[in-house]
């Protein structure tokens, strides 16, 4: 028992590492500004209109790819190809120049985010159920640890002079190479959920081939994995419970998605670099994640009976964040649409581990990583469609863009009140009573990975 205790406690270790050294980019938070300065020197409707958007494409159409590669390849292969795609996107900010270059950066950018889907599934195929709760707090903390520290960085390094916004890149990219070392010496996975299920491999062979099944035709196998995939889709999404959160996940991921790629260009707009002394975006970043972390850890103590309250609540926080995103877009004071940023994100990260946690109480555990996997291909899905109208058709200013936000979250919390209404109105006071205030407690331990496993960016 000591020696399988010994094995996962450095498997954990090593993925923690991996993920505290991938986040910690703390050129990120001016990347407009970099983009906008001498180094680059590209203009703002190149940065934001031929530039940001292709991160979404890239990630939408790689993501589907991504999700059966990684189970095809048995996660490891795809989490080191994750290093290599970092590497690459601060290879080519730091060396390569023009818009058709930027747009390749992007491109990579894309890719390395669309395989996060393997560190967040990696760990469970790695440990038992038992240490679950455990590898899923440790490898979250590591992320928030990483991204909280290059938010503080990149404020303290310019802040104090000690680097300019070309010079943290190189931090970036030792950090990011660092992380795609400790990646090909994690261990390898030798089953899957799909492709590589443990009934498909003879228990004397160990390669890393794809095994036929009892007919010897891989045709077949796929067919059967085609199949175990399809029966998974349809039993979570005719779960009317787990289909409702699913519907809020994806359009606020979208959301977010949406806000965290054009925040820079907004602060840009309010507080333009050269008539600003300091900015503080790396302290905003900083803040939003100690805050968000905080707070999602904090209501993973906060058993309210979400099968009652849920839909009223999503309804409230969504229209309380289209009333901050209005706010940030009609707002001058470059203050104001920092704090309600920061409150936009941490508002999100409160609902998105709430919602994680309900979708996956409904689902085995084996389908946790598709409907995820779905769930981010709809939210990316609105975003392409969002990004495209609203930012390269229209060409709406950042202004504008974020009032228009704004009453995309609105339009959601109005959605969520009818659904509350109509859920407590079919209930009924009595119906209300007897289900009560607080969640009740289940009977057995949920091992399942649920909290936390959400956030791409």
């Amino acid at each position: 028992m000591g020696g399988k205790m010994e094995t996962w406690q450095k498997t954990c270790l090593l993925l923690c590492l991996y993920g505290f050294l991938k986040e910690l980019r703390p050129s990120e938070p001016f990347l407009t500004e970099y983009l906008l300065g001498p180094q680059h020197n590209l203009t703002e409707n190149q940065v934001y209109t031929q530039v940001y958007p292709v991160w979404t494409y890239s990630y939408l159409s790689l993501l589907v790819v991504v999700f059966l590669l990684t189970d095809i390849l048995r996660y490891k292969p795809v989490i080191v190809f994750e290093g290599i795609g970092y590497i690459v996107t601060w290879g080519l900010l730091l060396w390569a120049r023009g818009v058709g270059w930027m747009q390749f950066m992007e491109f990579c950018y894309g890719i390395a985010t669309s395989t996060e889907v393997a560190y967040f599934t990696y760990i469970y195929a790695q440990v038992s159920g038992v240490y679950y709760q455990r590898v899923t707090s440790f490898t979250r903390a590591a992320l928030l640890t990483g991204r909280f520290m290059s938010g503080l960085l990149s404020q303290v390094l310019t802040s104090t002079g000690l680097m300019d916004y070309h010079t943290l890149n190189y931090f970036s990219f030792t950090s990011v190479s660092l992380a795609f070392l400790v990646a090909c010496i994690l261990p390898s996975v030798k089953t899957s959920i799909y492709f590589h299920r443990r009934e498909y491999l003879p228990s004397s062979d160990d390669s890393t081939h794809l095994h036929n099944d009892g007919d010897g035709k891989v045709t077949t196998k796929f067919g059967k994995v085609m199949s175990l995939i399809w029966q998974d889709f349809k039993d979570a999404y005719s779960n009317k419970y787990l289909l409702k959160w699913s519907i809020w996940w994806a359009f606020a991921t979208c959301g977010n998605f949406q806000v965290g790629n054009f925040i820079q260009p907004l602060w840009e707009n309010i507080a333009p670099m050269d008539e600003t002394e300091t900015l503080y975006n790396g302290a905003v970043e900083a803040t939003q994640t100690l805050l968000s972390a905080l707070a999602a850890f904090g209501v993973g103590y906060f058993h309210l009976n979400w099968s009652l309250f849920g839909e009223g609540t999503l309804a409230l926080i969504s229209l309380i964040d289209g009333i901050l995103l209005i706010f940030m877009g009609l707002t001058s004071w470059i203050w104001v649409a920092y704090i309600n940023y920061i409150l936009f994100r941490v508002s999100y990260q409160v609902l998105i581990t709430i919602a994680s946690y309900q979708v996956a109480k409904e689902l085995r555990a084996d389908s946790y990583g598709l409907i995820f996997g779905i769930n981010m291909f709809a939210a990316l899905f609105l975003q392409s469609i969002l990004t495209f109208v609203v930012v390269q058709m229209l060409e709406i200013g950042e202004r504008l863009q974020f009032v228009i936000y704004g009453s995309y979250f609105t339009v959601l919390a109005f959605f969520f009140f009818v659904l509350s209404a109509y859920t407590c109105g079919r209930m009924g006071l009595s119906g209300m009573r007897e289900m009560g205030v607080w969640e009740k407690k289940p009977q057995v331990e949920n091992q399942e990975p649920p909290v936390g496993t959400t956030e791409a960016v």
